[in-house]
Parts: C-alpha cells; structure tokens; sequence
C-alpha cells in the first residue's frame, strides 16, 4: 500500500507550566479527613501541614506543591505524614509532583532559582511504625517541636505502609530550623517496608537529600542532586534495601557522599544498622574542587550496612572511614569484623585527598578514648574486594545546564564488568554492571536534573532497528533548516499515514553541515522522538553501520565519522509524531530531515 509521510515544522520554546494552573490554594491547617490535591492548582503550604493519623493525602500526578518562606526559622513550611496517616503521591514520568519553593517560576527554560538556592522551606516528612533502635522504640523528628506528638515515629511493625511517593521532585528545600537542626528534602521516621519510594529526585536542599531514621522502607531510583549536606544518610537502625541511588555534588557544597550512623541513644541499641543496598553512582564536588568537605563514606555509631555495585568517584577528600570507638561495647569496627558490614565489588575512583592507602581510606581513630587499632583495617577490607584508583569512565560528568551530565558508562568502562549479582528477593532487580545507570537513563524526563537541563536527553547507543519497508519508489525527503535559540527546542512533528507500519530515518544535524560550508551551526544536538507525549526514541551522538547505510539508501547526503549529530531509526505504527531537538544549551543552526526507508 502506498504511504506518505506529512511533515510539519513547529517552533517553539518551552513555556512555563505555571499558566495551566487554575488556582493558588493556600493550606493552612492540618488535613484529618482523606483529602485529595489535583493537578490544577497549585497549594501553598502556609505552616507546616500534618496529615494526621487516619487520613490519607493523594496528590494527583502533575501537581505542584510549594512551602512558604518564613522569617522565623523554627516556622519553617513542609509537609509531614504522620504515623498512622499515608500519602498516594504517585506521579508519573510525563507528570511528576513537584514540590518546591513559593518563589519558584517553575520555568525550566528560564529558571529564577538556581542550584544554589537551598532552604528556602522546610521539606517532606514521612513517619511510620517500623523498628529503631533508640530506648524507648521511639523518637521526635528533627526539624518538628519535641512538644507536639505528630512528630513522633516509631514501634514494632516493620511492614508498615505509610503509602506511595513515586516520581517526585523536592526542590530548594531544607531550612535551618535551629542550630544543627534542619529538616531535610525527605525525612524517613520509622517507615516501613510497605511503603514505595522511588523515582525521588531531591535538589538543592539545604542539608541531606534523604534521610532514614530506622525503618526498614525499601528504595529504588534515589537522586540526591546539589545538596549542601549528605547524600544519603542513616540513623537509629535502619534496615531497608535500596538500588539505583545516584548522587551529584556541587562544586562549592556537599558532605558526605554516604553518613551511616548506627544509633544515636544509646549507640549499641537493638536493631542493628545493616542496610543492603546495590547499584549506587556517588560524584562528589569534583576532585579538584575547593569543597574539602566533600568526602566518600564514612560508617560510624555501630553501622553496619552492605554497598554492593556501586562507584565512588570524584570527591575532594577521602574514600572512605570505617570508625572505631574505644569506650564503646560496639561500633563500626565491630560491625565489620561481624560480617554486618561489607564494602565489595566497587569502583573508587578519583578522590582529591591523593592515591595511597593512609590517604583514601582514613586509619582508624579511636573516637571516644582508647588507642587506636594499629592496622587499617578499612584499607584491607576495600582493597580485598573493590578496584582502586579506577577509572569508572562515565559518559559525562557536568554540574552546569549544558546537558552534559550523563552518568551511564562509557563503551569499554569498567562498571561495565564485575558485578555481584543481586539476591532474587523480589525487590532487587538483576543486574551485571556496576553503578546506578546502564544503557537506560532512568533519570530522563522527570527528574529536576533533567527538567533543567543538567542531565542528557539522549539515550547511550543507537543499535539496529528491524526494517519494514514503505512504498516501492520513495515519495519525499522532507528537511526543514533553522536556527536553534540558547537552550531553546525545536519541535517537528510528522505523520506516518496508511494502515502499515513504515520505517523511518530521522537526521538532527549541525556539526555535519560544516562539510557543506554552513557556518554558526549548532554544535551537539540531541533529539527525542515522541508519540503523543511519551518518548518513544532518543539519541546524543549517532553511531552504527545501519545509520550509514540507510542514509545512503534514502539518498541523504553522509554524515562525517564521530560526528556530534543525532539519529533515530525507527519502525513506527500509522499516526501522528512529534520530534524535539535541543543543543545543550547552545546555540546555531541545524536541520531536522525524516525520510521513509524505502
């Protein structure tokens, strides 16, 4: 059957979600009642909002949340989840839930706030009933007023389920509070193992990115991105699983890349800290950096906890500490000669503190008296098990909006053997590489990094499409020349029309025009290919014979080797698409063609 392929070019930029909302709701008091937040408003977190036992709070994909300023510190805005209360946050890829900051012109083409704009309000609190480990099971929250008992959390239920927060953003959040007191993006009290977490991106807080007071709540797809404190830390026993954590430092911010703390009161308190957790990308602020509190792990208080396939790279300081405390019955020494923690079949790579032993792995220091053990026991156990001074040779690694960052593994990295495989527990998911990320780039599309144009659109290879031919003489070449503003988007959309599949071959050139003497060209476009507003195809810089020999066959001019231009194959249903190019942040020239493989 004959086909055609129709083809119209849109210019666009992408425009501020904040005219879609119909009304600013401000909430002032706290929700006892189940109670639903839609997409189009956006609510005004005035105080902070408890949803108190009993009540559940679902907040429809899409929304936006923001918290207040406060001049008064102790009133700092958030949002806590009560023990006995539950959240169904479950947004989506398409349509995350933003929470954020009221000065905040959601623009992500035009951004008001940057990376560096941290505790501008408090942040999300989730309690449960899980296990810890302090005397009396229980424990008040930090950032809440001892005083008020819906910021307690804790008990004996380690199945606990305070709900669903998926696909989320935490933006500009984290207030002091009081001296060494802060609330963090996502505070996690006691929660247990019923509650899903994941697909979480926590952005420019003032403190940690994620913090678990016990528990035992299982997570996957954790970003902690340009916080000024830890990534992830622990606390007071927790004990959940967690897979597919990365973390990105800011150059001028940032603690530790992991703070595993055991217990607190007393510091030897039942349940043990031994979280299990696989797949974790850590970047510090950069090696080289001037944030010499940018450090990699450190396990103290008793922790113990297991770190399997992951990579440690680029901190200003030290690898990794493993302490030990003299005076007391036990601690993270202890742990580790327990077997309760284990530190294998990762990466370390490029730490500003410098290459040897006594520099990465920091000698055991007797914190609370006591001499110190003789030998470094943290050096022998990381070099037993782990590859040092390694290269983990990502994609890319920037902490600018040039869409540079991309923390896949580059082809011939070593993340990409080595790995220990995950236990078949159903919550794992197998894997045989190391780090957060393989060919999938999870974090595309929904994630604050991305939306603001830290993270690559582009997927990591291009490979071969099966090819269902279209008519028997070709009908057009469709090509349409502009010129692409600084982090602007072009838009063009086509339709594969008959009741046939059909293949096509879709070509974002800029660097490629040079060798037909255009000037000022765009110099590394990415494009995305969607059907309605699902990505359905991607790619950065395009590779592969197939590419070659279909543009030779479609009649379309060559593309030089290695060159920065982006290609999609692909074997599409009758319908309408829509393909987006951006230029990480650049600007230039670049023309977008689709042709029909004959």
């Amino acid at each position: 059957m004959k086909r055609s392929v129709l083809f119209n070019s849109l210019l666009a930029l992408l425009v501020a979600p904040a005219g879609l909302f119909a009304a600013d709701v401000v909430v002032t008091s706290a929700i006892t009642t189940n109670t639903t937040w839609t997409r189009s408003n956006v609510y005004i977190l005035d105080t902070k909002i408890f949803v108190e036992a009993g009540a559940l709070l679902t907040i429809e994909p899409g929304t936006v949340i923001k918290g207040r300023a406060k001049a008064n510190p102790a009133d700092a805005t958030a949002l806590v989840i009560a023990r006995g209360a539950r959240i169904n946050a479950n947004g989506t890829a398409a349509a995350p839930i933003i929470f954020t900051a009221e000065s905040d012109n959601l623009n992500t083409t035009t951004p008001n706030l940057t990376e560096s704009d941290r505790g501008l309000w408090g942040g999300v609190v989730i309690l449960g009933r899980a296990r810890i480990n302090t005397v009396s099971g229980q424990g008040n929250i930090e950032g809440i007023a001892t005083n008020d008992a819906r910021g307690i959390y804790g008990g004996t239920d380690d199945d606990d389920n305070s709900g669903v927060f998926r696909y989320v953003q935490i933006k500009h959040s984290s207030a002091i509070v009081a001296a060494n007191v802060e609330l963090n993006a996502l505070s996690l009290g006691a929660v247990g193992r019923g509650t899903v977490i994941e697909y979480v991106d926590a952005y420019a807080a003032n403190d940690d990115g994620f913090e678990f007071f016990g528990g035992t709540v299982n997570t996957k797809y954790l970003i902690s991105s340009f916080n000024d404190d830890d990534n992830f830390d622990w606390d007071e026993g927790f004990r959940g699983k967690g897979q597919f954590w990365f973390a990105i430092g800011a150059t001028d911010k940032g603690n530790q890349a992991m703070e595993m703390d055991g217990g607190t009161t007393p510091e030897d308190g039942q349940p043990y800290a031994i979280p299990e957790i696989y797949n974790a990308t850590l970047i510090g602020s950069g090696a080289t950096s001037g944030n010499a509190l940018s450090q990699g792990l450190i396990f103290r208080d008793n922790s113990g906890g297991k770190l399997y396939n992951s990579i440690i790279h680029d901190y200003r300081g030290y690898a990794a500490r493993i302490e030990t405390e003299s005076a007391q019955s036990q601690d993270s020494a202890k742990r580790l000669a327990a077997g309760d923690l284990a530190i294998t079949n990762n990466i370390f790579g490029t730490f500003g503190a410098g290459t040897t032993d006594a520099l990465l792995f920091i000698s055991p220091n007797a914190t609370t008296g006591g001499a110190a053990p003789a030998a470094n026991y943290t050096a022998d156990h990381i070099k037993a098990g782990n590859r040092i001074n390694t290269d983990p040779r990502l994609t890319g690694i920037s902490r600018t909006r040039n869409k540079g960052l991309d923390p896949r593994p580059a082809v011939g990295s070593p993340a990409l053997t080595g790995a220990k495989t995950p236990p078949s527990d159903g919550f794992f998911t197998q894997t045989d590489y190391l780090g957060a990320f393989k060919a999938a780039n999870w974090a595309k599309g929904w994630s604050a990094i991305s939306q603001l144009g830290f993270l690559t659109d582009a997927d990591a290879t291009v490979t071969d499409e099966p090819v269902v031919l279209g008519s028997p003489s070709k009908l057009l070449n469709i090509s349409t020349l502009t010129t692409l503003n600084a982090n602007g988007l072009v838009s063009a959309g086509f339709v594969i029309g008959g009741t046939q599949a059909q293949t096509v071959l879709i070509r974002a050139i800029g660097p490629g025009l040079t060798q037909l003497g255009v000037t000022g060209v765009l110099a590394d476009p990415t494009m995305e290919l969607f059907s309605g507003q699902t990505v359905i195809g991607s790619n950065d810089d395009w590779a592969g014979e197939q590419i070659t020999n279909l543009g030779a066959k479609v009649g379309a001019f060559a593309l030089p080797a290695a060159s920065k231009d982006s290609v999609i194959v692909k074997t599409l249903q009758p319908g309408n698409y829509t393909v987006q190019i951006k230029g990480k942040g650049a600007a230039g020239t670049v023309i977008v063609e689709v042709y029909e493989v004959d």
